[in-house]
C-alpha cells in the first residue's frame, strides 16, 4: 500500500457523521478502560502494567500495519515520529500515573477536561483549524459539563495539598494536547494506521526501561485471569482500537473536534459503573453528561 497523500486537510464535514459515532465508540473504550484499569492496579504496580500493556499493543499495531500493506515509513518521518511517540505516550504516561498518585482523583478528571481547550488553543496557533464563535463555545460548555459530572459523583476534590500531582496531571494533558496537534501532519502523510503504530511503538521504548524496576518487583503469583484480561482489554481495547479510533478522526474532523470526544470518557465510565459497580448516576452527573453532548453539538452543527 502507498503512502497516504501530504496534502492538507480538508475542512471537518458539518454534521454528525460514520466518523462521530465511532470516535463515541472511542470514548466508550476509554470510560470502561477508566473501571478496569482500576481494578487491573488492585494486583499490578502502576508502570509494571504499563510496561506489559503497552509492548502487547505495540505487536498489535505493527501486525495491522503489516497485514494492511503499509511499507516502513521514510527515514525523514522516524525523527518525528520518535518525538510524538514520547510526547504522546512515554511523556503522557508517566505524568498521567504519577500525577494520579499524588493527587486526588476528582482533580485528576478535572484537569484532563481541559484536553479538548488545550488542543484547540495550539492548533488554532499553528493555523491547522479555524475555530469560530460556536466551536470555543462548546468546548466550554463541554468542559464545564465534565466538572458538573465530576462535583455530582461525589469524587473528593480539593486544591492546593496536592500541587505536583496537580501539575503532573496538567503537564501529561500538555503533552497529549500536543501530540494530537503535531502528530496531524504525519497522520495525513502516512496515514493514520501507520502514524499510530510507529508512534506507539517508540513510545514504547522509555515505558519499558521506566517499568523494569517495577517489573522486577512485580508479584506475578498475585495476578488473576481476571487481571491478564485487564491487561488484554487495556492493551488492545483502549491502545489498539482507540489509539486507530482516535488518528482515524483527526484525518477527517481535526485535532480539537476529535479532542472533545475524550469528554465523553467519564460518561461513558459512570455509565458502565452503573451495571458492573451497582453505581446509580445522580441527577449531577446527568445534567453534566447533557451539557457534554450539547458542546459537541455546537462544534458538530
Amino acid at each position: 500500500m502507498t503512502e497516504a497523500s501530504d496534502a492538507p486537510p480538508r475542512a471537518a464535514p458539518v454534521g454528525l457523521t460514520p466518523t462521530d459515532a465511532l470516535l463515541a465508540l472511542m470514548a466508550l473504550i476509554w470510560g470502561v478502560n477508566l473501571i478496569v484499569v482500576k481494578a487491573a492496579l488492585a494486583v499490578f504496580q502502576p508502570l509494571a502494567f504499563n510496561a506489559v500493556r503497552f509492548p502487547l499493543a505495540t505487536v498489535a499495531l505493527i501486525a495491522v500495519t503489516g497485514l494492511l500493506g503499509y511499507r516502513l515509513p521514510r527515514r525523514q518521518f522516524w525523527l518525528p515520529l520518535a518525538l510524538y511517540g514520547f510526547l504522546g505516550n512515554s511523556l503522557y504516561q508517566l505524568g498521567f500515573i504519577e500525577g494520579l498518585g499524588r493527587t486526588r482523583a476528582g482533580n485528576a478528571a478535572l484537569l484532563m477536561a481541559a484536553n479538548p481547550v488545550l488542543t484547540a488553543v495550539i492548533s488554532h496557533w499553528r493555523g491547522h483549524e479555524h475555530l469560530g464563535p460556536r466551536d470555543w463555545l462548546g468546548l466550554m460548555l463541554s468542559g464545564a459539563g465534565v466538572a458538573v459530572v465530576v462535583l455530582g459523583s461525589g469524587v473528593e476534590v480539593g486544591f492546593g495539598s496536592t500541587v505536583a500531582g496537580d501539575l503532573l496531571i496538567l503537564g501529561a494533558v500538555l503533552c497529549w494536547a500536543l501530540y494530537a496537534v503535531g502528530s496531524s501532519p504525519l497522520v495525513h502523510q502516512l496515514g493514520s494506521v501507520p502514524m499510530t503504530a510507529w508512534t506507539t511503538a517508540l513510545g514504547t521504548v522509555p515505558i519499558v526501561l521506566m517499568g523494569l524496576p517495577s517489573l522486577a518487583h512485580q508479584r506475578w503469583n498475585a495476578v488473576t485471569p481476571a487481571a491478564w484480561g485487564a491487561v488484554l482489554y487495556a492493551s488492545l481495547g483502549a491502545i489498539v482500537t482507540g489509539y486507530l479510533l482516535w488518528a482515524r478522526g483527526i484525518k477527517r474532523l481535526g485535532s480539537t473536534r476529535v479532542a472533545l470526544y475524550s469528554n465523553f470518557t467519564p460518561v461513558f465510565a459512570f455509565l458502565a459503573a452503573w451495571p458492573l459497580l451497582s453505581e446509580t448516576p445522580t441527577l449531577w452527573q446527568v445534567v453534566g453528561g447533557s451539557a457534554i453532548v450539547s458542546g459537541m453539538y455546537l462544534t458538530r452543527s
